[in-house]
């Protein structure tokens, strides 16, 4: 079924800390009559925009970063994700330095944001995008398959060496009923022997236990919001970078991620690209 192009009623604010640079930092989310998801660095001259788009992806290290007009914005993926989900596909975020808050570590935040702002229906149907063919990506240790389906479906494995993690899985149909319940508020993590690396390479100079689950050789930091939580949190990485590649359609298909991550996510879609894959339905 198609559904409408939306934007929102009114502008929302979200302030909060960015997990890599640090600072804190606000996006004001605003009703836009133009298609697509718009970043704008309010805090550089002449307020540069980036689009949210697959081919605007610069890096893929520990988030995913956007760069046009001379500007990059970092760590987009769970606003991206609550946006295109719940089928926000008009979007102006203006924000105020170079990464998006991080809140909870989830997009929770994000989605309450959107139910402030309200949603506005726009009329225009959106169109639908599907799968000619099938879709595999293999590499670095991951794998992403796709294969042609008549709506659009996850299927998430991941598996972490340490003590208090175990492989977990995590399918589901996506709706925005089902973001909102079962993706959304999965929470960003990292594993206690990763934490120095990161700082050792200029990350995570925002990260704390109230924004990330630390599992630490005698536990977790916080109690799991979900028994499966961390292929819950992939899920929604998965769709905060795929929805830069679907842009402002919907799309069919059934994508199968096997410890996969925003490098591997990225890769699948120069392979759909390169199959000349998709088809609009």
């Amino acid at each position: 079924m198609s559904l409408p192009f939306q934007t929102l009623e009114k502008a929302v604010e979200v302030r909060g800390i960015a997990l890599h640079c640090g600072q804190t930092l606000t996006a004001r989310l605003c009703p836009s009559e133009q298609k697509g998801i718009s970043f704008v660095r309010v805090d550089l001259p002449d307020s540069p925009a980036i689009s949210a788009r697959w081919n605007n992806i610069t890096t893929t290290t520990h988030a995913t970063v956007l760069a046009e007009n001379g500007a990059t914005i970092s760590t987009t993926e769970h606003l991206i994700a609550a946006l295109w989900s719940l089928g926000i596909t008009n979007c102006r975020v203006e924000i105020d330095g170079p990464e998006i808050p991080i809140l909870d570590g989830s997009a929770q935040g994000w989605c309450e944001a959107i139910r402030e702002a309200g949603i506005r229906n726009l009329g225009e149907e959106r169109p639908i995008l599907g799968l000619k063919e099938t879709v595999w990506y293999e590499g670095s240790g991951a794998q992403v398959l796709a294969v042609p389906n008549d709506e659009f479906r996850l299927s998430v494995a991941v598996h972490f060496d340490h003590p208090h993690t175990q492989p977990e899985t995590f399918d589901c149909t996506l709706t925005p009923k089902n973001f909102i319940e079962e993706i959304a508020s999965a929470r960003t993590f990292t594993l206690e022997s990763w934490i120095e690396p990161l700082r050792a390479a200029g990350l995570i100079k925002g990260g704390s236990p109230e924004n990330a689950v630390v599992f630490f050789e005698d536990g977790p930091s916080s109690a799991p919001r979900f028994p499966n939580e961390l292929a819950r949190h992939k899920t929604l990485d998965a769709l905060g970078d795929l929805a830069l590649l679907f842009e402002d359609s919907q799309f069919y298909g059934h994508l199968f991620l096997l410890r996969a991550g925003h490098g591997p996510h990225r890769a699948w879609m120069e392979q759909c690209l390169q199959q000349n894959a998709l088809v609009q339905l």
